[in-house]
């Protein structure tokens, strides 16, 4: 017994001496192999894959706050969907515009009799924030309105005030005038230049409609102001109503380049058979297809499974829609456009407050490279700012609105997928997806990215190289919490982070014989940068 002693001490001393001075002995860990296939591009990422909604209840006051608008002008989001969810199907946007209202007016600038003309954001406000943060807007059209009415608003947003096209008389009989009109209103209330909007919809979750509002056949726990809940009367109207095949004719009378989207459903078969029939009736004549696609109501309690649902989430949905096109429209590729999503659709439901966490800002970033990877058109997260529910204290914001517009964690996904590049490339790792999530960019023929989302609660080391090639410099920037739970996360170790994260300095990565090499910390995000000589 005392010779294995004083063997093991033996064996102990040695292994001190081989660690470098001063290192503590440390169990021994894997180091995985992550390698950038740099000849072969999955795609090109658009700007429309970084998106969020703003909506109008915010207030002419907040769209004027520099805090919020400094905050979302560094955000890196590109694309705002307006103005708000289910705000859009009353949304009447010229007396919104015009601070006018009357009870009884079909498109009030307010909701059930209740007057919120004095400080709902109009048309204007939108433009003023929206060229303040240097972002583009996608347009909801109140599903309610006549066509002219919506070419009116194409006018008012893209027109020019020389246009002297008429728009015309609507079934209401309104004349709505000429296109000059309405761009001369958006000039009066300062704007003189067109605020080009190319893309647009009609309707939001239009099947939803409520059963006092558009009849019994609807579901009992309807929820939008919309006048039908059956997708064949959406697509060509009633007697009493215009349809989206009218409504994105006159609009596009207006302007022939913009594109409109038909509100869809993930199931086809749900809500009336609402997506076969949007399908099988506007299939051919829709621009892109308009989903919502929350994967839940109340969220499990294990992090585990809900970090792991991107993977499967955003992937069987495409595999799901592409079938679904197939038989109703004619095998057509329709853009898909995932123009709501969080992790859950109601935050009265989420009782643990877990999308104000740093474990929704993995699951966002998770299921922006997995939507960027199978195709969707659009992605726009619900909500850049909103308010919390009364309820649960839980809030979809990335900019929280009733607490200074301090950042979420959430809202940090964003600026690293903003940093990506302009394409997506292959990439292979080593390491198992539950632990880290890999995805590869171009930033120029001479930079190329790595993006890895280290859902552990473990430090993970990584050997990264290139298929061809070899890395002369690298650089990181890590976004990381000290637990998924965490509220608060640090920025390249910074815990006071500047609004504008470009005046942060990156953190050093070594370089060793055209490889580099990097320990992901736990629960983070972190975007390497990959210069070739």
């Amino acid at each position: 017994m005392k010779r294995l002693l004083v063997l093991f001490a033996l064996l102990v001393i040695f292994g001190s001496l081989l660690a470098p001075l001063g290192a503590p002995v440390q169990a021994t860990t894997n180091t995985y192999t992550i390698t950038v296939q740099v000849d072969q591009t999955i795609r090109n990422i658009s700007p429309l894959m970084l998106g969020s909604n703003l909506p109008a209840w915010l207030g002419q006051a907040r769209f004027e706050d520099q805090d919020f608008r400094r905050r979302a002008r560094h955000s890196g989001i590109k694309y705002l969907r307006i103005p708000g969810g289910s705000w859009s199907n009353f949304y009447g946007w010229l007396s919104c515009e015009r601070r006018t209202y009357q009870v009884g007016n079909a498109h009030p600038c307010g909701e059930d009799g209740w007057d919120i003309s004095s400080w709902i954001a109009r048309p204007t406000d939108f433009i003023n924030f929206l060229r303040a943060v240097n972002m583009k807007a996608i347009y909801v059209v109140n599903v309610n309105v006549s066509a002219q009415e919506a070419a009116a608003l194409v006018a008012f947003f893209n027109g020019s005030v020389s246009d002297s096209r008429p728009i015309g008389i609507d079934r209401y009989g309104q004349d709505w005038k000429t296109v000059g009109y309405w761009a001369q209103l958006r000039a009066d209330h300062g704007n003189p230049e067109p605020f080009y909007i190319e893309y647009w919809e009609i309707g939001n979750e239009v099947y939803g409609a409520k059963p006092s509002r558009a009849g019994s056949e609807c579901v009992p726990w309807g929820w939008e102001d919309a006048w039908t809940c059956d997708g064949y009367e959406y697509v060509h109207g009633d007697s009493n109503h215009d349809g989206f095949l009218t409504i994105r004719n006159a609009m596009k009378a207006v302007d022939p380049s913009i594109l409109v989207g038909a509100v869809g459903i993930e199931d086809v078969t749900m809500y009336n058979e609402w997506g076969r029939k949007v399908l099988r009736e506007a299939g051919s004549a829709m621009d892109y297809y308009v989903i919502h696609p929350y994967p839940y109501g109340e969220p499990p309690t294990s992090w585990t499974e809900i970090l792991a649902k991107p993977r499967q989430h955003w992937r069987d949905l495409r595999r799901t829609l592409n079938q679904a096109f197939q038989d109703y429209a004619a095998g057509r590729n329709i853009p898909i456009a995932a123009n709501e999503f969080n992790l859950v659709y109601f935050h009265d439901l989420d009782y643990r407050r877990q999308m104000k966490t740093a474990g929704n800002m993995l699951f966002l970033a998770e299921s922006i490279g997995q939507a960027i990877r199978h195709g969707y058109f659009m992605f726009n997260q619900w909500n850049l700012s909103n308010g919390c529910s009364q309820a649960t204290g839980s809030c979809y914001d990335l900019l929280l609105a009733d607490d200074h517009y301090t950042r979420t964690p959430q809202y940090f996904a964003f600026p690293l997928w903003a940093r990506f590049g302009s394409s997506m490339l292959q990439s292979s790792s080593t390491a198992p997806a539950y632990m880290l999530s890999v995805y590869a960019g171009r930033r120029t023929q001479k930079q190329f990215t790595v993006l890895v989302i280290n859902k552990t609660g473990q430090p993970r080391q990584a050997l990264i190289r290139l298929s061809r090639g070899r890395i002369a410099t690298a650089s990181a920037d890590v976004v990381k919490a000290t637990s998924l739970n965490a509220t608060t996360v640090t920025f390249n170790n910074l815990t006071n982070i500047p609004d504008n994260l470009a005046t942060v300095p990156s953190l050093p990565v070594q370089v060793v014989n055209g490889r580099a090499r990097y320990t992901f910390p736990p629960y983070s995000i972190t975007l390497l940068r990959l210069n070739t000589p």
